[in-house]
């Protein structure tokens, strides 16, 4: 029986050392040359998803910027967007350990758990304006046509990342939610005030790894089992929210070369005013994320109830 004590103390020491030494754990996202996460490429692809909303180089009228860039544009909405990345790792042992006693049939059986989990969360907000990223577009495509490189100027065609790198840097459905909001009844009235809309866009990955471990069959100890469980879990979420800015019902001025050419050593034609705080875009926002933390909790909810019958 001492020796039973034994060989669990001694796995528990060891999963101790195991899972006190994870590492940090890993994002869901690209990491630079030097290791560190980074959210670039994901608020690339939200721009360019937007600029492709409100171009007005594609006269296919089936394009949704052909559809849906007078409504965006003409209402002046400026996008709020919250961007969290989330990472959770949990591991845990489980050692079985049986005793027999021959040449009775005894048995003594001894079961142990010890587990650690670790969360990381990153959170982002971000505020476009649409009529920005569309001069910004338009600023970097007359420049381009002088065969002047727009990079040159300070500008960006705000092109989408040349590969997907993460699930968020891929193709997310942002035309989804402006094709619905622009086909509502009550927000494509023309002239109506506070129109609002948004949507939410989330990954959820999980890699697990559980009951691993060898089994010894001794003569009298059998164990010590499924000893090790692993899982990762990545959450990947943006939650938009499109609110009417300051500047509904007026032109949008668009640069010549020969301001852009000048803007350059002193911006000023190629930037809107300075945008406040879309105050209105929040409260939808806060109302979403609100919303998201109630379904969560509905989940687990029914979870527990589901499992306890």
């Amino acid at each position: 029986m001492r020796l039973g004590k034994t060989l669990i103390s001694a796995v528990a020491m060891f999963g101790a050392s195991f899972l006190g030494s994870c590492g940090v754990p890993h994002y869901d996202v690209p990491y630079t040359s030097v290791g560190h996460p980074t959210v670039n490429t994901i608020i690339e692809r939200i721009q360019c998803e937007i600029r492709d909303l409100v171009r007005t180089d594609i006269q296919d009228k089936s394009s949704p910027s052909q559809m849906y860039g007078s409504f965006l544009r003409s209402n002046d909405f400026d996008v709020l967007i919250a961007l969290s990345v989330e990472v959770n790792e949990t591991g845990g042992l489980t050692p079985s350990l049986s005793y027999m006693y021959p040449p009775s049939s005894f048995t003594f059986s001894a079961n142990a758990t010890l587990s650690e989990s670790r969360d990381h969360t990153f959170t982002e907000n971000l505020q476009y304006p649409v009529r920005q990223i569309y001069l910004d577009w338009y600023s970097a495509r007359l420049a381009q046509q002088a065969g002047i490189d727009p990079k040159s100027l300070g500008l960006t065609l705000h092109d989408c990342p040349p590969e997907a790198d993460t699930n968020l840097s891929g193709e997310l459905g942002i035309v989804d939610f402006v094709a619905l909001a622009a086909r509502s009844a009550g927000l494509d009235t023309k002239g109506s005030a506070d129109k609002l809309f948004g949507g939410t866009i989330q990954f959820l990955v999980t890699k697990n790894v559980n009951a691993v471990g060898p089994t010894w069959s001794l003569v009298r100890f059998k164990g010590p089992g499924g000893l090790a469980g692993l899982s990762q879990v990545n959450t990947d979420k943006i939650v938009l929210s499109f609110a009417q800015g300051s500047d509904i019902g007026t032109d949008i001025v668009l640069p010549t070369l020969a301001q852009l050419k000048r803007d350059f050593l002193q911006p000023k034609t190629t930037r809107l005013r300075a945008r406040a705080f879309n105050y209105q875009a929040y409260l939808l926002l806060q109302q979403q994320l609100t919303g998201s933390i109630g379904s969560q909790l509905n989940i687990l909810q029914n979870g527990l109830v589901n499992g306890s019958h």
